[in-house]
């Protein structure tokens, strides 16, 4: 429903190579990691996980991790590439489909709120904090996040 408008930005490019010693846990970790996985029939998905799962243990591209998957049967430039191609060949997912009715809706909602406040306030004008409530409850009516748009402005 809702999109935020850099929802459709790419991912930073992998960190800088590092001299990294890896720790003896590191090491099992990383060999443990390869066990699962065919060196000779690596998929796109499986480079991406293996890049992933090495990030989340804070294991940085290096020589110390090149040798250890080198022992295990993994060339670690062509996981890389293979990650780096399928993350590049990869759309952004479409954005979520906004629908007139719901845009509609969400405006008489919006205008039927902005009566109600200025009658009760007998201004001709909003407050900031009348601008604000009236937002809150907009955002509680249509199961919106704060920190997302109120309307998909993704073409």
């Amino acid at each position: 429903m809702i999109n935020n408008v850099n929802a459709g930005i790419s991912m930073p490019p992998p960190p800088p190579r590092t001299q990294q010693n890896l720790t003896e846990e590191q090491q099992t970790f990383v060999t443990d990691t390869l066990a699962e996985f065919d060196a000779d029939e690596l998929s796109e998905e499986d480079a991406l996980s293996i890049i992933d799962m090495f990030s989340q243990a804070d294991i940085q591209p290096g020589a110390a991790l090149e040798k250890v998957m080198s022992s295990a049967g993994f060339d670690a430039k062509s996981i890389g590439d293979i990650a780096a191609a399928a993350d590049s060949s990869r759309p952004p997912p479409p954005p979520p489909k906004q629908s007139s009715d719901e845009i509609s809706s969400m405006a008489d909602y919006l205008a039927e709120l902005l009566e109600e406040t200025l009658a009760a306030s007998q201004s001709e004008s909003l407050s900031d904090e009348d601008k604000q409530a009236i937002l809150a409850q907009v955002f509680d009516k249509f199961n919106i996040e704060p920190s997302e748009s109120i309307i998909n402005t993704t073409a």
